[in-house]
């Protein structure tokens, strides 16, 4: 019994030294502390289906824990309506830190992007990181 359980820590210190397991690759998936997340503006083009508020009053609602739409493109200096219809306090926190808005429950917020230069701007809510979309200042 005894011999089994020093092969058995042997065999899992082995395996625990092969470098298979990076935990740079597995961060990589688009979370926080991803470089490619927190990526300068302008490096990274916009999904094929970001909405387009450039000529109107950009809206962005938050729902069921997500943000809608989760690609907005909006004019450069324009102001940004955002509603949160949950029942849970969220924020609109644009990477980089130019803007971090607490939205609580049922409320709304007027932000203006002016601190926005054009580019592509990935945003999320800092409290549930899994609710993550694009803006595209232009």
């Amino acid at each position: 019994m005894r011999s089994t359980l020093v092969t058995v820590l042997i065999v899992l210190a082995l395996v625990g030294c092969t470098g298979r397991y990076k935990p740079s690759e597995a961060a990589g998936a688009g979370g926080a502390g991803d470089p490619a997340a927190e990526s300068p503006a302008g490096q990274t083009g916009p999904p094929a289906d970001c909405a387009d508020a450039t000529g109107g009053s950009p809206t962005l609602t938050i729902s069921d824990f997500a943000f809608d739409p989760t690609c907005l493109r909006v004019s450069a200096g324009s102001r940004l309506t955002i509603r949160n219809e949950d029942a849970s306090a969220h924020s609109f926190t644009v990477s980089g830190g130019a803007i971090d808005e607490t939205l609580e429950s049922g409320s709304t917020d007027e932000i203006r992007l002016d601190a926005l230069e054009p580019g592509t701007y990935p945003f999320n809510c800092r409290f549930h990181p899994p609710m993550t979309g694009t803006l595209v200042v232009g």
